[in-house]
């Protein structure tokens, strides 16, 4: 037998190998089971006289687990400190994966109402990360399935133009940034699709 009968003998076997392992992998992949559903989420009312603007925030799964999500112990402010509580859960939404949950939290300040200032995205019955944009959210929504959320946020009170921030939600990173016109309070023609997405969702609400 030759050198290049030997060579090819090699390498079919090595390509069978390969394809081999590559079938094992598609096999296991297809018989790895799929983490269960986030079938349906609630908010409970607060109990008579608690200081909470809600109770605890359900996520029922479609195997029938359950994740309770529950607020901080409430603190009251002294002359000293003035202390922002977290009052309530609001805004949730189930991304499409139906995998990734997310939620904005209410807190207490010394405005006459609780104000959302950071979202909160859930999946696979943990909390992945709290995304702060620094001012007070107006609205969010998820992108690309789950896999990204974007966040609009803005002054609390009187005329403004809203900072709209896109982030990656496995890493928490943030991926993109952009402010509507000052004139205006709009996003301009050339920003990108997804902070337009999210304009059009904030003046459907």
């Amino acid at each position: 037998m030759n050198k290049w009968a030997i060579l090819t003998l090699a390498a079919a076997c090595i390509s069978s190998e390969i394809s081999a392992q590559s079938t094992e992998t598609a096999n296991k992949a297809k018989s790895a089971p799929r983490p269960a559903e986030i079938a349906k989420f609630f908010i409970d009312e607060p109990k008579k006289d608690s200081p909470y603007e809600t109770g605890p925030l359900h996520i029922v799964y479609s195997d029938g687990t359950e994740s309770v999500q529950t607020l901080p112990p409430y603190k009251a402010s002294t002359e000293k400190e003035m202390v922002y509580n977290e009052a309530g859960f609001s805004g949730v939404q189930l991304a499409a994966d139906r995998q990734t949950l997310g939620w904005t939290i209410d807190l207490d300040n010394a405005n006459a109402y609780p104000v959302a200032l950071f979202v909160v995205v859930f999946r696979h019955h943990k909390v992945l990360h709290a995304f702060e944009p620094g001012l007070t959210v107006w609205d969010w929504m998820f992108l690309e399935s789950g896999k990204q959320v974007a966040v609009v946020s803005g002054p609390l009170h009187g005329p403004g133009a809203g900072e709209y921030r896109l982030y990656d939600v496995q890493t928490g990173k943030l991926m993109s940034k952009v402010f509507g016109d000052d004139k205006t309070e709009a996003l301009k023609r050339d920003e990108p699709a997804w902070a337009k997405l999210l304009q059009d969702h904030l003046h459907k609400r």
